[in-house]
C-alpha cells in the first residue's frame, strides 16, 4: 500500500529536524511535516498542524541568566492564519547536587507479566493512530503510517491491564532514534521532547475505554521536564547495564504512560521517562480536549453509553 502522506517516512531524526535559517531568530522546517500534523515540541497547541506547508519558528529572547535561560518560540504555517503553537523553554546550566531522589524501579521486574523473556524489538511498532478503527485496518491491511525520526515500540499490555480500573493501567513505549546523532546535547533532548508525544491522548482514551467513541481529540498543553544531565538522556552505544533496554545497537528509553484524570471534555496525561539503568530522567503531562459528544449537553444514549462501559470497570486496586 502507498504511504498516506509524503512526510510518514522512516526518516533519521537528525534528518528530520534540520531546519533553514530565514534570520537570526526566524527559522524553517526542511523535512516535510508526517499525517496527522506535526513536527513541534512541548507547549501550547493553537491551531492544527498543515501536512503541506513548513513550520516556520519565530524565537524570542525573554531572558538570560546566570544559570537559566529562557526563550518563547511561536510556530505559524500559513500566512494571515495566526500561530498554531506556543512553547515557553527554559534551558540551564548543567550542575550537581547532593540531594537526588527518585523512585526505584526496575522496568523489567515491575512488568513481568508482560515483559519476561522479550526484548525491545519482540513489540510491534507503534501504530500511526492508536485507537480501534486503526487497528483494524492495520490487521486488514498489514500496512502502519511510518513514522520519522524515532524507532518506538508498543509493549502489548493486555495481560497487564485487562484487570485493573483506568485509572491504574499502563502503557510501556520503548523507543529510541532512528540514524545516530551528533554529540551535541540539545538534539538528543530533543529527540526525548519529540517522543514525547507519541500517542499520548490516545493511550488516555484507550484506558478508559473512549477510544471508539470520541468525538473531538486534540493537545492543548504538553509540558516536559528533564531531571537528570545529559550523560543520563543521550542515545547511541549500549552503556553495558544487564538491562535489556541497553542492547549493543543502540539504548533504549521507556515511557511509562497512565491517565488520572478525565473530565469536562478533557484529559490528562501523565508519562515518567526511564534510562536503562532505571533512572527516571524525565515527566511528560499533557492536558488534551478528549469528548465524547459533539452537544453542548450530552444525548441520553451518549449518557447510556459511557456508563455502560464504566459498570464493566474493574474496581480500583488496595493501596
Amino acid at each position: 500500500m502507498a504511504q498516506s502522506h509524503a512526510g510518514n517516512t522512516y526518516l533519521p531524526f537528525a534528518d528530520l529536524i534540520k531546519l533553514e535559517k530565514v534570520d537570526e531568530r526566524t527559522y524553517r522546517s526542511i523535512a516535510w511535516p508526517f499525517s496527522p500534523g506535526g513536527q513541534v515540541g512541548g507547549g501550547n497547541f493553537i491551531l492544527p498542524g498543515l501536512t503541506s506547508i513548513p513550520f516556520v519558528y519565530k524565537v524570542h529572547i525573554i531572558r538570560d541568566g546566570r544559570s537559566y535561560a529562557t526563550r518563547i518560540v511561536n510556530v505559524t504555517q500559513a500566512e494571515g492564519k495566526g500561530i498554531c503553537f506556543t512553547s515557553t523553554c527554559s534551558f540551564k546550566l548543567a550542575e550537581t547536587s547532593p540531594l537526588d531522589v527518585q523512585e526505584k524501579v526496575d522496568i523489567w521486574d515491575k512488568y513481568r507479566s508482560v515483559l519476561e523473556g522479550k526484548t525491545p524489538t519482540d513489540f510491534e511498532e507503534c501504530p500511526g493512530m492508536d485507537v480501534p478503527w486503526y487497528w483494524e485496518r492495520r490487521k486488514k491491511t498489514g500496512h502502519n503510517d511510518a513514522f520519522p525520526g524515532l524507532q518506538s515500540q508498543k509493549v502489548a499490555m493486555a495481560d497487564y491491564n485487562d484487570q485493573k480500573h483506568p485509572l491504574d493501567r499502563r502503557q510501556l513505549i520503548l523507543y529510541r532514534t532512528l540514524g545516530d546523532l551528533p554529540p551535541d546535547p540539545n538534539m538528543h533532548l530533543c529527540a526525548h521532547l519529540y517522543a514525547s508525544d507519541r500517542n499520548s491522548l490516545f493511550i488516555v482514551a484507550n484506558h478508559f475505554e473512549v477510544g471508539d467513541i470520541y468525538t473531538q481529540m486534540g493537545s492543548l498543553v504538553h509540558s516536559v521536564v528533564f531531571h537528570t544531565g545529559m550523560e543520563n538522556l543521550s542515545f547511541g552505544p549500549s552503556a553495558g547495564t544487564s538491562s535489556p533496554l541497553d542492547d549493543k545497537s543502540g539504548r533504549w528509553f521507556c515511557k511509562e504512560d497512565y491517565s488520572d484524570r478525565v473530565a469536562a471534555g478533557r484529559g490528562l496525561f501523565h508519562s515518567k521517562v526511564w534510562a536503562p539503568d532505571g533512572m527516571h530522567v524525565a515527566t511528560i503531562i499533557q492536558d488534551g480536549m478528549i469528548r465524547v459528544t459533539k452537544k453542548s449537553t450530552a444525548t441520553a444514549e451518549e449518557v447510556g453509553v459511557v456508563e455502560g462501559k464504566k459498570r464493566k470497570w474493574r474496581p480500583r486496586e488496595k493501596l
